[in-house]
C-alpha cells in the first residue's frame, strides 16, 4: 500500500513545503485583469468586474488569518492574477498584512514579470515580508517555443524579470505547463534554469479550459506524460539546483517509496482558491462555487461545503482512482477529469496505469 507523503523542509534552513497536516494554502486572485493573452490560459475573460478594492482584500486578509487560527493550521499564500503587478499597491499592501501576522508562514507570487521593475524587487527584499519565493512560467529554452504560447516577446522579458529578480536577491521558482508544445524542451529549460540561478522548478500540466479550451490536440496521452514525469524525476534527482518540486498527482507513480515525490489533489483537503470578487473554488482550474469569502463563513465553506464532502469520499471516485493503491497519496487532478471527460469526480484521463 502506498504510504502518506510528507512536504520537505529546505536544507539551507528556510521553510520549505510544509506538513499537508499543518499547512493550509490559499491561492488568491486578486485580478483578471493581465497585459498578456497566453494560449493556454484557463481564465475564461479577462474582465474583472466585481473585484474588490485594496481596503476589501485587506479585510479579506485577516479572514484568512482568523481561519487559520481558529483551524489551528500554519498559513501559506499565492497571490496571482490575471497579472497580479497590475495592482502593485494591493500586493504590497497584502505582503505587510500577512508579514504582520504570526500565523502566515510564507507568501509566493506568481507574476508574469513583465511590470515588475528593479525598484520592486528591492523593495520585496529590503521590507519585512514574509516572501519565500516568486514564479515566473517558462515554456521551452528558447523564444520560438516559449513565444508560440505567451506571445511574441515574451521569452526575453521572462528572462530579464527573472535576472533582476536574481540580481536583487529574491529566490526565484519557474512553472513549465506541459503540453503537446513543448514536452520535448524539458531538459533543454532546465539546463538553461542552471545558467540563470533559478532555484526552484515545477510542473504543472495543460488543461484545455478557458482560453485553452479549443487546444484539445495540446493534451498529452497518458503514455507522454508518464514519459514526461520520468524526464522531470530524472533530472530532478541528478541535479541540487534548481530543486525540483515534484508535488503533483500522479507523480507518486514515479517513485512510490520516495516521500518528495507525488502529492494528493488537494480539493478538499487542505486548500482553497479565492477570487477576484471573493469567490471561492476548490481549485483555479475546477470551477466550482463554493460560495463567497465576503458572506460565507470560511468554516462553513470548507468543512460544510457538500461539493468538498463528494471529493473526500473515495467511493465517490470513478474508474481505477477508487480502488487505487495510491488513492491516499494522489486522487488524480480532478480539474483535468472534468475539462476533459464533464466529470470532475471521474478517473484523471492522463493515468497510465
Amino acid at each position: 500500500m502506498a504510504k502518506a507523503k510528507c512536504r520537505e523542509k529546505t536544507s539551507e534552513g528556510k521553510l520549505g513545503e510544509a506538513s499537508v497536516d499543518t499547512e493550509f494554502y490559499f491561492q488568491w486572485h486578486i485580478t483578471e485583469r493581465c497585459n498578456r493573452r497566453c494560449r493556454h490560459c484557463y481564465h475564461v475573460s479577462y474582465d474583472s468586474r466585481g473585484e474588490l478594492s485594496d481596503d476589501a482584500l485587506l479585510g479579506v486578509a485577516d479572514k484568512l488569518v482568523a481561519a487559520l487560527k481558529a483551524w489551528g493550521r500554519r498559513g501559506s499564500i499565492g497571490l496571482t492574477g490575471g497579472e497580479p503587478w497590475m495592482r502593485r499597491d494591493a500586493v504590497f499592501g497584502l505582503l505587510d498584512r500577512f508579514g504582520a501576522s504570526d500565523t502566515i508562514d510564507h507568501v509566493d507570487l506568481m507574476t508574469n514579470g513583465t511590470l515588475l521593475s528593479v525598484a520592486d524587487c528591492e523593495q520585496l527584499v529590503v521590507r519585512s515580508l514574509p516572501l519565500r519565493r516568486i514564479q515566473f512560467s517558462l515554456e521551452g529554452a528558447s523564444p520560438a517555443v516559449h513565444d508560440a504560447i505567451r506571445g511574441i516577446g515574451s521569452f526575453e522579458e521572462t528572462i530579464a524579470a527573472i535576472r533582476r529578480s536574481k540580481q536583487c536577491g529574491l529566490t526565484v521558482a519557474v512553472m513549465m505547463t506541459l503540453s503537446r508544445q513543448n514536452m520535448h524542451e524539458i531538459v533543454l529549460l532546465l539546463d538553461r534554469l542552471v545558467d540563470l540561478g533559478v532555484d526552484v522548478f515545477a510542473i504543472d500540466r495543460f488543461i484545455p479550459e478557458g482560453q485553452a479550451s479549443s487546444h484539445t490536440d495540446w493534451l498529452l496521452s497518458a503514455s507522454e506524460l508518464k514519459h514526461c514525469f520520468e524526464t522531470v524525476h530524472r533530472w530532478g534527482i541528478g541535479h541540487r539546483q534548481p530543486r525540483v518540486l515534484m508535488y503533483r498527482p500522479l507523480f507518486c507513480l514515479i517513485d512510490p517509496e520516495s516521500p518528495y515525490v507525488g502529492a494528493m489533489c488537494s480539493a478538499g483537503i487542505n486548500a482553497l482558491t479565492i477570487l477576484h470578487d471573493g469567490a471561492i473554488y476548490p481549485c483555479r482550474r475546477l470551477p466550482l462555487l463554493l460560495g463567497n469569502v465576503m458572506t460565507d463563513s470560511l468554516f462553513e465553506v470548507f468543512y460544510e461545503s457538500p461539493i468538498l464532502w463528494k471529493v473526500r469520499e473515495p467511493e465517490n471516485l470513478g474508474g481505477h482512482c477508487a480502488s487505487c493503491e495510491y488513492l491516499p497519496v494522489c486522487r488524480g487532478c480532478r480539474a483535468m477529469a472534468l475539462a476533459v471527460t464533464g466529470d470532475w469526480l471521474a478517473q484523471d484521463p492522463q493515468c497510465w496505469l
